[in-house]
């Protein structure tokens, strides 16, 4: 064997030897299907039976038409049942995870802890390369608004920079800060405020032109004990996703109101609502029925921890005349969480 081919080897051994699981990466062609790319240790010990070049073969060839969808299926191997889960990475590449079921109990724990760590260091490199231009885009921001008249109708315009690089930053922070354990800090605060912050910022963009928002927010809702920053997050994300849903025509309706103790928010729109099927999973990590490359699958995954965060709970239905309606409902707080939260 040459000495490439032997480097190769050992690099296709090593990759991923310390994933418990096996775990291969394939290449789709219409001709032959799922050409194995690179496989780990786990794989090549776990399925011995198949004998031959694995660099050679295919998925199909090897187990069956099981891997063109994205998503959770169950195959058997050997009469042992597997729970195999399909990752578009690109526009042709996947990443293949082989689970026995005797083992799927014991995986979504040991995987959520080690992809929210490898997302938490990613996070923080993301943010670190992020400050300084913002950083810069500020300073400039503001030495032309000392030099611009206050009648100046560009000074709007810059004050509009500022504040959106403003909430980049936070952002950036934000990111930096992920899966920390540090809690964030919270206010009293009205949450009609953080809905129409956010519809100010978004309103002139373009997806959200042809959208009409109507807003029916109770002027007497009592102040909730909440992080501003991150609750404009959550509505940021739930209004994003209505505007992608119905392709920037359409009409989002908020409505606010307190009853029984509790903050009821709900935001409708007028899209094509969810299918049943995926309505258990949207607020999973990285589920998304975009297409690969137009969405990560986190928007909903991080709403839903934001008001877990804040002790409530989100939901979703769709609804007979069509669009989906997500409600946020949101515990007032007792004395002694406040004493707890450190209040």
């Amino acid at each position: 064997m040459k000495t490439s081919e032997k480097v190769k080897r050992v690099k296709k051994l090593q990759w991923g030897e310390d994933f418990p699981y096996p775990v291969v990466l394939s290449e789709y062609s219409a001709k032959r299907g799922h050409k194995i790319l690179f496989y780990n240790r786990a794989f090549s010990n776990n399925f011995v039976q198949y004998k031959g070049n694995l660099d050679k073969t295919t998925l199909e060839e090897l187990l069956g038409d099981y891997f063109k969808g994205n998503g959770l299926i169950v195959i058997y191997i050997k009469n042992s049942p597997y729970c195999v889960i399909n990752f578009s990475i690109s526009k042709k590449r996947k990443l293949h995870l082989f689970i026995e079921e005797k083992a799927w109990l014991r995986f979504p724990q040991w995987y959520h802890t080690e992809r929210l760590a490898s997302l938490g260091k990613l996070a923080g490199e993301i943010s670190h390369e992020l400050n300084n231009p913002l950083g810069g885009i500020l300073l400039y921001a503001n030495m032309l608004k000392e030099e611009l008249p206050k009648s100046s109708k560009w000074a709007d315009l810059v004050d509009r920079i500022i504040k959106l690089t403003t909430r980049c930053k936070i952002i950036s922070k934000a990111l930096l800060d992920f899966g920390k354990p540090e809690r964030a800090k919270k206010e009293w605060i009205n949450l009609n405020e953080p809905i129409l912050n956010i519809y100010d910022i978004i309103k002139d963009y373009q997806i959200f032109k042809k959208i009409k928002f109507t807003f029916d927010l109770d002027p007497a809702l009592p102040k909730y004990y909440a992080n501003q920053t991150q609750m404009e997050q959550v509505f940021l994300n739930l209004f994003t996703n209505a505007a992608e849903s119905m392709k920037g025509e359409g009409e989002i309706k908020v409505e606010t109101k307190a009853k029984d103790d509790k903050i009821i928010i709900r935001i409708s729109d007028t899209g094509p609502g969810i299918p049943e099927d995926i309505l258990p999973y949207i607020f999973d990590p990285f589920f998304t029925t975009k297409k690969t490359g137009k969405g990560t699958g986190l928007g909903l995954s991080i709403c839903h921890s934001i008001i877990r965060r804040h002790s409530g709970e989100i939901r979703v239905e769709t609804n007979p005349s069509g669009g989906a309606t997500f409600e946020i409902i949101l515990p007032l707080p007792t004395r002694e969480a406040l004493r707890e939260d450190g209040f």
